[in-house]
């Protein structure tokens, strides 16, 4: 699959999340946009991301009240869905969707000193 989330990812102090994952394009794929949903019955994330861009993980950092609906996310299973269009050296387009079931976990349950992930080889 071109595009997926983390199996798990972090609950900030806003009950916000930021939505990541790996990317596995072709060699001559580029990404020209991802849209990412996460929901809980109670709340949900929207992020968009634009490109063109490359590399081996995408991440994104929604604003905590633009992006982020309904009350805050809690610990626990949520579902992720993500739709990116890729275009290829030849000029071809594609789209690609997918949904997965996902972990969302808050500070007390990733143990002492667990923070916020990050990546260095974010859009690399």
């Amino acid at each position: 699959m071109p595009g997926s989330f983390d199996d798990e990812l972090a609950i900030d102090e806003h009950g916000c999340i930021s939505p990541a994952g790996p990317l596995e394009l072709e060699a001559d794929e580029t990404v020209l946009k991802l849209d990412v949903w996460v929901w809980q019955p109670r709340g949900a994330c929207m992020a968009f991301l634009g490109g063109p861009f490359r590399g081996k993980r995408w991440e994104m950092n929604p604003d905590p009240h633009d992006d982020h609906f309904g009350d805050g996310f809690r610990s626990g299973a949520a579902s992720a869905m993500g739709l990116m269009v890729t275009r290829k050296a030849n000029g071809e387009t594609r789209a690609f969707h997918w949904t997965e079931a996902i972990l969302l976990k808050g500070d007390e349950e990733r143990g002492p000193g667990a923070g916020h992930h990050s990546s260095a080889e974010e859009h690399g």
